[in-house]
């Protein structure tokens, strides 16, 4: 993966909470599966991936996601499961270039929202010449924030992103890995970075609950 800093490895796919970056479920990319090549692989991690939340009671579950998960269909299989989500769409968008010459002809700042009954598109322009594209099931208005100008889509985006990319870093800063060949060795390691982090994050959490209030 040559756009990715570390461009050689095993690929997980995770699913970490966005304030503590707890890792709550994981999938390793095989390619193949019963030696049968995976086909719908971004639906299948989706819906592996938050087995753990969904259809909890109430719903008020969130997952936030890049443009590989990007998918209308994606989002109403999520909320069947009583699951929000909010997607970066911005390369999906790249395929219809009539559209988007148009996004990207509009004053700076400037936002166009689509809606239907579940589903809120939203393109933005940041500067001259771009434009980016969300889609929530999360927010079912128009609404801008007063202090940046941007759509709460994408400040909510901005705020929830973010968390695997986290657990990677903390991860790598304190890592236990050592010098192998043996993919084996590769993946055990990764285990334990990161049953070390949601270790800390466990205790952290409890020793927070066992301090008196002020």
């Amino acid at each position: 993966m040559p756009k990715k800093p570390s461009k050689y490895g095993i690929k997980i796919w995770m699913m970490c909470d966005c304030a503590t970056k707890y890792m709550m479920n994981a999938k390793v990319y095989l390619v193949k599966e019963n030696n049968t090549v995976a086909r719908g692989l971004a639906r299948d991690v989706i819906c592996t991936l938050v087995q753990p939340i969904s259809g909890q009671g109430g719903g008020g579950r969130n997952v936030t996601t890049d443009n590989f998960f990007t998918s209308v269909d994606h989002a109403n299989q999520l909320k069947n499961k009583k699951i929000d989500t909010c997607w970066d769409n911005e390369a999906k968008q790249k395929r219809n270039s009539t559209r988007v010459q148009a996004c990207q002809a509009s004053d700076e700042n400037s936002s166009i929202f689509g809606f239907t009954k579940d589903l809120t598109l939203v393109s933005y322009v940041p500067k001259k010449n771009k434009s980016v594209v969300f889609l929530s099931t999360l927010h079912h208005n128009s609404a801008i924030c007063s202090d940046s100008g941007k759509p709460e889509i994408i400040e909510f985006y901005n705020k929830t992103k973010g968390a695997v990319d986290m657990l990677d870093q903390t991860c790598a800063r304190y890592t236990v890995q050592r010098a192998t060949c043996r993919w084996t060795m590769v993946m055990f390691y990764g285990m334990i970075n990161i049953a070390v982090v949601n270790a800390l994050v466990i205790y952290a959490h409890n020793k927070r609950k066992d301090q008196p209030e002020k």
